[in-house]
């Protein structure tokens, strides 16, 4: 089958689900209907109106129908009298409610340093607008005796019913030991992770530790050989041809990198730029961020983003590719990202060819937004009519009675406020059912604030574009199989 056959497939499959949702919503003409959710927290009657039934149906027979139907707990009578009061006919109503159950809260720690990988460069521009690379210091470090994480209790649950009586077990929050890793200790009272040593605090595996960060002051050449640490990496200066830097947690380099190979199971920060010649490569497990690249080869789990520009080079992120540089482009090579490009220009006005792959989903996101609308102006209209029962109901309980306007309007403001109700759950539940679909079924966006050249080409998965003409301030999207350009 081809990847279009699959994604056709794929739309029928969710396309169909959805009929089989409004299926459950389809009127029935039985006397009185009982509808028990699936999880029996929730119970609905439909009531046939009066006319239609050929029967006296009344309070008691719905009440002796949901016990019929094994409910008998969470009866809502006031629900059950309004279906009559106010005419709520043909429309699922919901006339009891279970105790949904409550699992306790387990223990868990709370990381009182950055574990996220993603950590941020915070450059300082002097008054000239230049910045000062040595300055920075974007590794975590923390120093002996800090507190790296506080544990916090476990919390007992609370058991639930459901509309059919059974009782709903809950889980009691559970008990956690320490993660505790290399280079680090559990404070007297069991409640805090403390470090043993000055570094660099790591969650890693399911452990939080101290690593130490290895520091080379100059050059990585001959002088200093292959760097291979199981850690944090920092380079004072450049990293010359030839030449590899291993490191399980973070590399960080103030200078350039040549011919040479880096690789980082975490971020990789270059302060300079990559003159790869066709081979030089940084490849990360995190994020790759990077002033220049020329010629290199830049591979990262998650972001890359380059400060200035990329020239000839190939680009594969598993999420982002950013280059936001008002004159920054990206010329030559390709690039790939799993899911967006935010850049300022692509391509040149030499028709440089440059190659953009990125990846994106079709119609699915059209309905789910659809559907998320229709559930808002329902929500706004629910809203509306409730507020107006409100009302109606203060003048009752002010006067003793409802003037019979008002209660010819009740007896159209309950049934719609009903129906909405079932309205809104109904969509609710669709909205989840493409929530979920789209999560497997991700897309993608190619941002462009400034320029792409003729040259440049856009790949996504369905679909391809030749640029032929210069285009500002745009982006580009799969829609209807095709590459679409819309506004930045």
């Amino acid at each position: 089958m081809t990847d279009k056959n699959k994604k056709r497939s794929t739309e029928d499959e969710i396309l169909a689900g959805l009929d089989a949702l409004d299926q459950e919503d389809q009127v029935s003409d039985e006397e009185i209907t009982v509808k028990i959710s699936e999880d029996k927290l929730k119970a609905s009657a439909r009531v046939p109106p009066p006319m239609d039934s050929g029967a006296d149906i009344t309070p008691a027979a719905i009440i002796a129908k949901l016990k019929e139907a094994g409910v008998t707990f969470g009866i809502d009578e006031d629900a059950i009298n309004d279906i009559f009061s106010y005419g709520s006919y043909n429309v699922d109503v919901v006339v009891a409610k279970g105790k949904p159950a409550t699992d306790g809260a387990s223990a868990y720690m709370e990381l009182k340093f950055d574990a996220s990988g993603d950590k941020k460069l915070n450059l300082q521009e002097d008054a000239q607008g230049n910045v000062d690379h040595r300055s920075s210091n974007v590794v975590d470090s923390v120093v002996q005796g800090a507190v790296l994480a506080v544990k916090h209790p476990a919390v007992p649950g609370d058991k639930g019913m459901t509309v059919t009586g059974e009782e709903l077990p809950a889980r009691d929050g559970a008990d956690i030991d320490l993660p505790l890793g290399e280079h680090v200790e559990a404070s007297p009272d069991g409640t805090q992770i403390l470090a043993l040593m000055d570094g660099q605090p790591v969650f890693k595996d399911k452990k939080i530790s101290v690593s130490p960060v290895y520091e080379i002051k100059g050059d990585v050449n001959y002088h200093t050989g292959n760097v291979n640490f199981n850690g944090s990496v920092m380079i004072r200066g450049n990293v010359q041809s030839d030449f590899m830097i291993s490191a399980t947690d973070d590399v960080e380099i103030h200078g350039n990198i040549e011919k040479a190979f880096v690789e980082a199971g975490g971020d990789v920060r270059i302060m300079g730029g990559i003159y790869g010649a066709g081979e030089g490569r940084i490849k990360a497990g995190g994020s790759i961020t990077i002033r220049t690249v020329e010629s290199g080869i830049l591979e990262a789990g998650e972001n890359i983003t380059i400060t200035q520009s990329s020239r000839y080079s190939t680009l594969q992120a598993g999420e982002d590719i950013i280059l936001q540089n008002s004159k920054g482009s990206i010329v030559g090579g390709k690039a790939t990202a799993g899911r967006n490009f935010i850049v300022t220009n692509i391509g040149s006005p030499s028709f440089t060819e440059t190659v953009l792959e990125v990846g994106i989903n079709p119609k699915i996101k059209e309905k789910h937004d659809q559907l998320e609308k229709n559930l808002t102006d329902e929500k706004v209209q629910l809203d509306k009519v409730l507020r107006s029962i409100k009302t109606i109901k203060g003048i009752q309980e002010q006067t003793g009675s409802i003037p019979p306007d008002k209660q010819e309007l009740m007896k159209k403001l309950v049934p719609a406020a009903h129906k909405l109700k079932a309205d809104i759950e109904s969509n609710t539940k669709k909205i989840a059912f493409l929530q979920q679909k789209m999560k497997e079924l991700q897309a993608g966006r190619c941002k462009v604030s400034g320029t792409i050249y003729p040259g440049s080409r856009i790949f996504t998965l369905g679909a391809s574009m030749n640029i032929q003409k210069e285009t500002n301030h745009c982006s580009f999207y799969e829609q209807n199989e095709q590459v679409q350009v819309g506004p930045y």
